[in-house]
């Protein structure tokens, strides 16, 4: 596996934070749900994230729009990045404008 980037150890710690807004009880059986049905362990999320994204929404469904987002503005604030909605964005179109910011400092954050 790869040497995580910053950007993707913030990002394991975003999705903790905002999986256990929730509830510890909750966000363990959602990782225990996407580790089991889907094979996808914790620190895979940063390298599977379309994989990642896609299991919340079968687990989730639309409510996993409301927690991609959660996670999306945790990342961003852990990054110390402003962060801006944008309509129609997953957690992955999120998780990818964070890694261009951070290579590319000069970069605008909206």
């Amino acid at each position: 596996m790869a040497e995580p980037t910053e950007v993707s150890r913030v990002l394991l710690q975003a999705v903790d934070d905002g999986l256990s807004v929730p509830g510890e009880i909750v966000r363990t059986a959602i990782y225990g749900r996407v580790e089991k049905s889907y094979g996808l362990k914790r620190e895979d999320i940063p390298e599977k994230l379309e994989a990642f994204h896609r299991a919340l929404e079968d687990l989730l469904g639309e409510s996993a729009k409301v927690m991609e987002k959660l996670i999306a503005k945790k990342l961003y604030s852990h990054l110390g990045l402003g962060f801006t909605h944008h309509d129609g964005w997953t957690l992955v179109e999120y998780v990818n404008h964070a890694r261009e910011v951070k290579r590319d400092g000069s970069r605008s954050e909206s």
